[in-house]
């Protein structure tokens, strides 16, 4: 469904604990069925009370012949509605919607002259609940499952978004219309600080140095894990440690869809260094750091396994600072979901969707939990608005946690997504800094892979938390830019160069690199892996030509086979890569660009240079050369 009236949701409780009266059990939702806590009612004749974390409360009021239901909080408007005896031992569903008009009634289906579809009212059935002005609506337990939500164009002509129903009287709400635009207008860059490695400590002890004390989290000293079983395929979703010489755990993750973990010491210490030991299922191994050592390379007797499943959540800022991008993000959102279910090759793609705003707003956290329900997840998407705020921090910690905790994350994937979009940053306290630190380790012991998408007013110490935050739990970090003409002005991240692309576009691949895996027929697999692919062409580069001031002017473009080939491809113990005019650097990356391995320059023609690859997992790699000012990017096949 594209567009939907945006409606409150929460609770489920009993009216009545009088022996000889039958309770009434109303249900506030929205259109999703997501349960929402904290939905504050009153009633004729008794205090307010405010649904719990379960969406239950039970009032014992008898049913009058007029009972007056007023919903409160989180909503601004009181609205009022008159609960008949005859909803005695009824279900009563109530929906709510936030700056609409909408009126609950009976409507036939009539077409008139020129072929058009219009409904009209029913005279012959009357009104269950109506209000007007009011935020809610009441659809009475023999037509609720008949009810429509459709769009308002004119008074008389009702465009229906949901038209599934075996009967042929229907109930309708008529609301305001709330259009998404189309999808595909915002622009974006990645900054993806694993590929540019060498560039993330310049950052760290330059230009974002002075931030440092903001977020009292610094993920410098690295450990890379390899994770393989004896047959090179990678091992995935295994808890991987790194501990002290006492065995006490530094920092815990999950392999990811390549088999590789990362792993931090002295996170939250700038200059302690106290590694001493990687920890899979109680064995342990050797650490080394990777600025030195490169990969910590494991192989377990295990078979090659494949988890099928891949969860896919949203995490979206809905304060007021938001409201100038807030109806695109929601339309590309839609647009993404939709392609990573056809573009999953297979995979069993999971969604689902939180919005937060901060304490003293009408709510804190709502959530629609994963589920193999992308409707449900788009639904609830478009189904929010950005209100509330105030100040410029949010309450990231808290929308973190609750993610992480209450989001039904699949207990073996090979993907957990978390795409966290926002315009600012959490609180500074101390409070709210440990809950930070906390949901960050969270995070990445669970496997959750967070990728924030930081939109316009967001500023640089911003930009270093959410940066950080993409590092820690093997993440990547999205722009979005002055580009697409929307939204107010956005930071340019600091960083060598940024390769701007659209939204959209941009998360869909990300949701594929980040869940794409050989198949364990490798050797067939490895024939068709080989072929270009849409997602090739958007790796990050290790640098930018900029950076090195030894370089020579750019030359022209040359056929790749000019400066760079590959053979055997696909190759199994090692590769020979010749460079017919030598090059700058040479690096060997993963297949989401993230740098593996740098070789060094070479100076002159070099043939036959020898790339073991017998220690890499099976897989999708590029080698990229960088000579004359350009790339020269060849895939890699690894079985």
């Amino acid at each position: 469904m594209k567009r939907m009236i945006l409606f409150l949701s929460a609770a489920l409780f009993s009216l009545g604990i009088f022996a000889k009266q039958a309770p009434t059990t109303i249900l506030v939702m929205d259109s999703a069925n997501a349960l929402l806590q904290d939905v504050r009612i009153t009633a004729a004749g008794c205090e307010p009370f405010t649904t719990t974390f379960d969406g239950r409360y039970v009032m014992g009021l008898p049913l009058q012949n007029d009972l007056l239901l007023t919903l409160v909080a989180p909503l601004r408007d009181t609205v009022r509605f008159t609960l008949t005896p005859t909803m005695q031992g009824q279900t009563v569903i109530i929906r709510m919607g936030e700056r609409h008009y909408p009126e609950i009634g009976v409507f036939e289906e009539e077409v008139d002259e020129k072929g058009h579809k219009r409904r009209r009212k029913s005279k012959d059935r009357k009104v269950v609940g109506y209000g007007k002005p009011m935020m809610a609506s009441m659809i009475a337990p023999e037509t609720a499952e008949d009810a429509y939500i459709v769009e308002e164009e004119e008074a008389a002509d009702m465009a229906v978004l949901d038209a599934a129903s075996a009967t042929e009287e229907k109930v309708f709400i008529r609301g305001m219309a709330n259009t998404l635009p189309s999808a595909g207008k915002l622009t974006a860059g990645e900054v993806n600080d694993f590929a540019k490695w060498a560039l993330w400590p310049k950052l760290l002890d330059g230009s974002h140095s002075n931030y440092l004390q903001d977020w009292q989290m610094v993920p410098r000293n690295r450990y890379v894990v390899q994770l393989t079983n004896t047959q090179g395929y990678p091992i995935v979703d295994r808890s991987v440690s790194l501990t002290d010489t006492k065995g006490n755990t530094l920092f815990q993750a999950r392999t990811d869809n390549t088999g590789k973990a990362e792993l931090w010491d002295g996170l939250f210490e700038t200059n302690k260094t106290t590694a001493a030991f990687v920890q899979i299922d109680g064995q342990q191994y050797p650490a080394q750091r990777f600025d030195t050592e490169g990969l910590i390379r494991i192989s377990i007797n295990e078979p090659c396994e494949a988890p099928e499943v891949a969860d896919v959540f949203f995490i979206f800022d809905a304060t007021g600072s938001m409201s100038d991008e807030l109806r695109y993000l929601q339309a590309e959102m839609q647009d993404v979901i939709s392609r990573s279910q056809s573009a999953g090759e297979g995979l069993h793609i999971r969604t689902g969707a939180l919005v937060y705003r901060d304490h003293t707003d009408a709510y804190l956290t709502r959530i629609s939990r994963l589920s193999d329900s992308i409707q449900t997840t788009q639904q609830f998407i478009s189904a929010q608005s950005a209100a509330g705020g105030g100040d410029y921090e949010e309450a990231v910690p808290e929308a973190l946690m609750a993610a992480v905790n209450a989001a039904g994350w699949s207990p073996l994937a090979r993907a957990r997504i978390a795409f966290l979009i926002l315009d600012a940053p959490c609180h500074k306290d101390e409070t709210t800094l440990k809950l930070l630190h906390e949901q960050a380790l969270n995070a990445a012991a669970a496997g959750i892979r967070i990728v924030p998408v930081v939109c316009s007013g967001l500023r640089e110490s911003g930009e270093l938390l959410m940066r950080s935050l993409a590092l820690i739990t093997n993440g990547s970090s999205f722009f979005l830019t002055d580009d697409s003409g929307i939204g107010g002005t956005h930071l340019k991240p600091t960083t060598d160069s940024l390769k701007v692309e659209h939204l959209n576009d941009m998360l869909v691949r990300t949701i594929i690199s980040f869940s794409r895996m050989p198949d364990c027929q490798i050797e067939e697999w490895a024939e068709t892996a080989i072929e270009p692919q849409e997602t090739d062409a958007f790796l990050p580069q290790p640098f930018e030509s900029e950076d090195l001031d030894s370089l020579p002017t750019i030359l022209p473009s040359l056929p790749l086979a000019d400066v760079l080939s590959l053979r055997p491809n696909p190759c199994t113990e090692y590769c020979l890569v010749n460079l017919p005019l030598g090059c700058e650097a040479l690096f060997l990356a993963d297949l989401t660009g993230k740098t593996i391995q740098g070789f060094g320059k070479m100076p002159e023609a070099t043939f036959d240079y020898q790339i073991r690859t017998d220690m890499l997992a099976s897989g999708i790699y590029f080698v990229k050369a960088f000579y004359g000012g350009r790339w020269y990017t060849q895939k890699l096949i690894v079985k």
